[in-house]
């Protein structure tokens, strides 16, 4: 083979490939950017989402009618303040004088009287509304240390709040809506990991049983917890099912130290199991459009159990024996809410997080940012405008409805300057305590604390009409009868021998007795001394 020189430089280069397509000297396109998810703007829209659930909580919470028990409540408070104790038996009743009066609700009561001195009617309103509030910000905080999803908040506690709402009245069970909420929040920290939050819980028992008797359904949901937990962590040598029976036997203890001691515990075990006529007590009505918003609640609550999703064991016990109990007594409903937002928040957060607005609200631009915070603030802006007026109207005072409480048989009775022992509807008791303290009456809504189930017989049959009520007026000392158009004995009376109606207003009738004794009204019914003042009372409270 013969060697040949080759010179590198005349080596021939291989040929260009020919391009598929014209290339072109301009620069590639950008490749589009994915627009930048700034913390700031999530905490932004998260912040305005609770404003607006706070707003719409106003709005349902700014409930200014009266209760029928709040002139007691606010009566029974200043006693308590003069005395200097609480009351052992119960000296306002002609028909149960003496009887045993075991007032679980004396703290709020104190409070009502203290708030009531010093900002009138108003200050209770506020004290309410910032009560609920804070309820609803305790609940939203729990909600978003969970879950960030904002649909799924807005939709829960837009549901929520009207659940809610009907229980908010100014009444000392304010108090179990509060200390439920802070025992729920306690517990679900616990079971995140922050053990150290359950030294609260003997102390919030100990403020909870001298406030109202919903402790009973505290110490209970908090022992099925326990239970349930023990049971589960029996053989896992786990140390937080010791720390909470532990906690739980201390809060057992907390509940002994109120007035009655031990003995408002029996009161509880021999009363809370007896048939209870009132509202408040009746189930809820399953076919009808009537707790829409509890209803949806409870139907979220079934579907999340096919949600794969996990759940906590104690969560379903308790939460579904708290539906059962809202579903039997109305007044139950509220405390199912508090307890059932928790979990449905959790349930729904992660399994909903496609639907979340956060992530569709964080790929617009902060100009469309700003132009939807102007709007959200100028509607609550003039949400709460709309609201402030109505309360304007009554003079930022509760009113007091006289399509609903005596007040024009009160005025025409303080007009005139008659007193004694007048027979009431059950609802009207503790208004004619207000307003007549020097008179004493026959029933009133402190119900089975303060009357034995004799008394409370005897004047539901005369308030019906039914011929053993009669004993109303012939076995006590019934000077005055006062009757509502809606109970049969407003029509009874009428023909009833030995009293007369000598006052007939809007919704009620008052009657005197003509027989031994007879009242010194009569005497002065026939003179023609007895006026009519003929004007309106006022409708702010106490009316």
């Amino acid at each position: 083979m013969i060697p040949v020189n080759v010179n590198p430089s005349t080596l021939e280069k291989p040929p260009l490939q020919k391009p598929t397509a014209p290339q072109s000297s301009a620069a590639p396109p950008p490749r589009a950017i994915a627009p930048q998810v700034h913390p700031a703007d999530e905490v932004r829209l998260i912040a305005w989402a609770r404003a607006f659930i706070y707003v719409w909580a106003v709005a349902w919470f700014l409930l200014i009618s009266a209760d029928p028990d709040l002139w007691g409540h606010i009566h029974f408070g200043q006693s308590i303040v003069e005395q200097g104790a609480v009351h052992q038996t119960n000296p306002y009743s002609y028909t149960a004088e003496g009887y045993r009066w075991i007032n679980h609700e004396w703290l709020m009561e104190v409070i009502f009287y203290g708030i009531y001195q010093v900002a009138d009617s108003t200050g209770l309103i506020l004290a309410k509304l910032l009560l609920s509030l804070h309820i609803i910000h305790l609940l939203s905080g729990l909600h978003f240390a969970r879950t960030r999803n904002v649909t799924v908040y807005l939709a829960l506690f837009l549901l929520a709040i009207p659940a809610m709402s009907a229980g908010f009245m100014t009444r000392p069970h304010l108090a179990t809506f509060l200390f439920l909420t802070w025992m729920v929040v306690a517990l679900h920290k616990f079971f995140d990991g922050n053990q150290r939050v359950l030294r609260w819980l003997p102390l919030l028992f100990l403020g909870w049983v001298n406030s109202h008797g919903g402790v009973v359904a505290g110490l209970g949901i908090f022992g099925l917890i326990v239970f349930i937990e023990v049971v589960r962590g029996w053989n896992s040598g786990e140390r937080a099912p010791r720390l909470l029976a532990a906690t739980f036997a201390a809060c057992c203890l907390a509940v002994l130290v109120n007035p009655y001691g031990y003995r408002l515990w029996v009161f509880f075990y021999e009363s809370l199991g007896q048939e209870r006529i009132i509202t408040e007590w009746l189930p809820v009505p399953l076919w009808s459009a009537d707790f829409i918003q509890y209803k949806i609640l409870a139907a979220l609550f079934v579907l999340s159990w096919f949600l794969p999703t996990k759940k906590r064991i104690w969560e379903i016990v308790v939460l579904t024996v708290a539906l059962v109990y809202g579903f039997k007594h109305q007044r139950h409903t509220v405390l199912a809410v508090i307890l059932l937002l928790p979990y449905l928040s959790m349930q729904y957060g992660h399994t909903l997080a496609k639907l979340d607005v956060r992530t569709h609200y964080m790929r617009l631009s902060h100009h469309f940012h700003w132009a939807a915070q102007a709007v959200m603030l100028t509607f609550m802006i003039f949400f709460l405008i709309n609201r402030g007026q109505q309360f304007a109207d009554n003079h930022y005072k509760i009113w007091v409805e006289a399509s609903i409480y005596p007040t024009y048989a009160a005025d025409f009775m303080q007009a005139n300057g008659l007193d004694g022992n007048v027979a009431v509807p059950f609802d009207w008791g503790e208004y004619w305590l207000w307003k007549f303290p020097d008179s004493k009456i026959s029933i009133d809504g402190r119900f089975r604390t303060a009357y034995p189930q004799r008394i409370i017989d005897l004047n539901r049959a005369f308030a019906e009409g039914r011929p053993e009520g009669r004993k109303l007026l012939t076995e006590f000392p019934t000077d005055l009868v006062l009757t509502a158009r809606h109970e049969a004995a407003h029509r009874t009376m009428e023909h009833q021998p030995g009293w007369v109606k000598i006052y007939q207003g809007p919704i009620s009738k008052l009657f005197v007795r003509t027989s031994e004794p007879p009242h010194p009204a009569w005497q002065r019914f026939l003179a023609g001394d007895l006026i009519d003042p003929g004007r309106t009372p006022p409708y702010a409270f106490p009316g």
